[in-house]
């Protein structure tokens, strides 16, 4: 038995002129994992792997497991993706939408549906045209959490809201995980407030490889140092990240740890203290050397 709900094992596809992966993940209930990455940096490609929209060359996936195969209708009947602009028929009512969805997954509850539909403040009788994108994607989240989905995939989510609606979706989100911590969230989004506020982890993509998997703790609980002199320093359980850009190396450490205590007592280091953490490491390792 495992833990994750679903796990990609050197999960490759190559095209002509780009390759992403090998990738190894592990994704758990309980999390959101905030995935984050330039255009074309691999994304795109990356769910529509998990989701087998697209085919892999190589590697694999397992729900629980269990080898996912391609065209599987099994896993795909155990996940929910919503893109940036979700897609209903606007002529169909909320309720009539989720009657719709409830004749399509043989895992529906009725008693959830309705019952989310109130705690998220929809109006059942409520046209779906007439609805704003932020509340289209809380319908969303309502079918995928009544046919008990194992996944939700959120592209972009959040592009596009005012501040308000963001909130609130980020708040829906922690909500999400506190009450149905068997749900694991992955959360594709180009706002890093977003992924500080809603997110558990932080996985980072460059150019086809996946080069952070952090928990959002760890990060919040970590040191940025910044020298101008060649790395020495050695591999260490203390280092969360290493980048070089040009003769200035960045280095992560976790707080208060040995290497942290260490390290600020030597010359030529400057301690940074950036706004945002997820920021200052996805832009510091934005066309960088990564270890």
């Amino acid at each position: 038995m495992t833990d994750s709900i679903l796990e990609l094992d050197a999960l490759r596809r190559v095209f002509p002129g780009f390759e992403l992966g090998p990738v190894s993940l592990r994704l758990r209930p309980g999390q959101v994992y905030g995935l984050l990455g330039p255009n074309g940096a691999g994304k795109t490609t990356l769910l529509n792997l998990i989701t087998l929209q697209l085919k892999a060359t190589g590697g694999a996936l397992r729900h629980q497991g269990e080898p996912i195969r391609w065209g599987d209708n099994r896993w795909k009947a155990r996940l929910s993706y919503i893109r940036e602009t979700p897609s209903f028929y606007d002529e169909l009512t909320v309720a009539q939408t989720l009657a719709l969805a409830s004749r399509l997954y043989d895992r529906w509850d009725p008693l959830l549906a309705d019952t989310l539909v109130g705690t998220l403040r929809l109006r059942p009788h409520q046209p779906v045209g007439q609805l704003s994108k932020g509340t289209k994607l809380k319908l969303g989240i309502v079918a995928a959490l009544a046919h008990r989905a194992d996944l939700l995939i959120l592209d972009e989510p959040t592009a596009g809201l005012d501040p308000t609606a963001r909130a609130d979706l980020q708040r829906t989100l922690r909500d999400l995980i506190q009450d149905h911590p068997a749900l694991c969230v992955l959360l594709s989004s180009h706002i890093f407030e977003d992924l500080e506020e809603a997110a558990t982890d932080v996985l980072i993509l460059r150019r086809g490889h996946l080069v952070l998997h952090a928990t959002v703790d760890a990060l919040r609980d970590s040191t940025l140092y910044r020298t101008e002199a060649a790395g020495t320093l050695g591999a260490s359980p203390d280092l969360v990240l290493r980048w070089r850009r040009q003769e200035t190396e960045w280095l992560l450490v976790h707080c208060g740890s040995p290497l942290d205590a260490d390290l600020r007592g030597r010359p030529g280091l400057t301690q940074e203290h950036p706004a945002s953490l997820i920021a200052a490491v996805y832009h510091g390792t934005e066309h960088a050397d990564v270890d």
